[in-house]
């Protein structure tokens, strides 16, 4: 049995993991030069003492819109002006225009009480802190980031609220820089929303297999130790995420998986190779549909799970079997679901909408459908699970907190 001395005076793969993390900042951002410009320029005003313009930055998923801005934050920092505040949040946590108020104040003011106080307050409280009435700066220039912005339950509220802090205010500026993943996100914004958020747009690209090429080759020579990964590996790596939108995160997720497949293996090789990269792939697909299954609406989370039961039900025998597939009679999912369902307290949903769930999950590539054949009494639907039955359960109890 190997010892932790052994493992750790073994020689490992990686020069810094941290390097492929999605939250690393590099120095040097390729590849984004002019989106970086862009977002300096808006943002600039506030060295001058004046207000920031409002920015609305969208683009898919790993395009760089994230690291584009905290780049420019840290630019900004540097400048150390004393007028000048920036607040960065993650609105997956601050949904609300109450929590993002709330983050805005105590993150100047932690002494100020996290709850309690009515929104009135808040607001109040926000206003006194940017006039600063009791300095010779004449005021704050507060410049609030909202991350995944569409995630905001009330967010036409919160984009009024913070637009208008500024008629309200007699000295210093409020202005807000909102970022998401949906490009067609603005659609959805009352008109004087999205009048206020979009004073500035800024698109970001995907980046395409040679500009992926680029940045995997940047972020390898610090990520790995010399001579460990090969070029053909990063090329690989390269076209498949250009095949998945241009999404620099999965290309990132790609040659972790791939360096730690590598770093596990008994038989001390370090060379990560192409082959690694596509077995890499296997094992980052699954990660990211159970990300998207964290994500799903409760009663999709109690489907799945039930289909998992019953491809973990070993004496379940109203199957059938294709190419080794076991598939499951719909009815029989239903039956499962709506059993599982009451016994946590909830009503099930009418089989219309557990036509209209399955058609999503299918859509999703977390389930597989096909009608009966031959040898099938009648005409029904059968379903089998895209992935491992064990898998699936883990990451909807993760989520449920089935005990």
């Amino acid at each position: 049995m190997p010892s932790f001395d052994e493992i750790l005076a073994g020689k490992g793969v990686f020069l810094d993991k941290s390097v492929l993390s999605p939250h690393y900042v590099p120095e040097i951002l390729l590849y984004r030069e002019d989106e970086i410009r862009k977002i300096m320029l808006a943002i600039a005003p506030v060295l001058q003492g004046m207000k920031a313009k409002n920015l609305f930055i969208y683009g898919l998923t790993g395009t760089g819109k994230t690291c584009s801005v905290k780049q420019v934050l840290s630019k900004l920092k540097e400048k150390a002006d004393p007028r000048v505040f920036t607040v960065y949040m993650n609105c997956r946590v601050y949904d609300t225009r109450y929590k993002v108020l709330q983050k805005v104040i105590t993150e100047f003011k932690p002494h100020f009480a996290k709850t309690g106080h009515s929104f009135s307050i808040l607001y109040e409280e926000m206003l006194d802190w940017i006039e600063n009435s009791k300095s010779d700066l004449k005021g704050r220039h507060l410049v609030v980031i909202l991350d995944e912005i569409d995630m905001v339950s009330d967010l036409d509220s919160l984009v009024y609220t913070l637009v208008r802090a500024n008629d309200d205010l007699t000295g210093g500026s409020v202005s807000l820089i909102g970022i998401s993943n949906k490009v067609n996100f603005k659609q959805k914004l009352d008109p004087r929303s999205k009048s206020a958020l979009c004073e500035e747009e800024i698109v970001f690209q995907p980046y395409n297999a040679v500009q992926l090429k680029g940045i995997l080759g940047q972020r390898a020579q610090s990520a790995f130790e010399k001579g460990i990964i090969e070029e053909n590996a990063i090329n690989l790596a390269s076209a498949i995420a250009a095949g998945e939108n241009g999404d620099a995160r999965y290309a990132f997720l790609l040659l972790l998986r791939a360096g730690e497949l590598v770093e596990s293996r008994p038989d001390g090789s370090r060379r990560i190779s192409d082959k690694d990269v596509e077995e890499a792939r296997k094992l980052a697909d699954e990660d990211k549909a159970f990300e998207v299954i964290s994500t799903l609406p409760q009663h999709q989370q109690l489907l799945l799970y039930s289909l998992a039961g019953l491809s973990e039900d070993v004496q379940y025998k109203r199957l059938v079997e294709d190419g080794g597939d076991k598939l499951y009679f719909s009815g029989e999912v239903y039956e499962r679901y709506a059993s599982l369902a009451k016994r946590l307290g909830h009503v099930p949903r009418t089989s219309r909408w557990y036509r209209e769930y399955l058609n999503e999950l299918e859509m999703l590539g977390l389930v597989n459908m096909v009608s009966s054949g031959k040898g099938v009494r009648g005409h029904t639907t059968l379903i089998k699970l895209s992935y491992t039955a064990a898998k699936v359960k883990k990451a909807v109890e993760k989520t449920l907190m089935f005990e």
